[in-house]
């Protein structure tokens, strides 16, 4: 059984995993290398989904 704050942490956890995608995609933008912007944006991508099935289950 969840305990009552249980989405009060979900919801701080999707906000911390926001900001660090967003931070990867600032990051990407100011790659010279492709290839690490390439794998910035897909830590992004993971990163954004992941806080978003966080949201939905809050």
């Amino acid at each position: 059984m969840k305990s009552p704050d249980a989405p009060s942490k979900q919801l701080t956890r999707a906000y911390r995993l926001s900001k660090e995608a967003s931070n990867c995609l600032t990051i990407a933008i100011g790659s010279r290398s492709t290839s690490d912007a390439a794998e910035l944006i897909d830590e992004a991508i993971k990163l954004a989904t992941r806080a978003r099935e966080l949201r939905e289950w809050a």
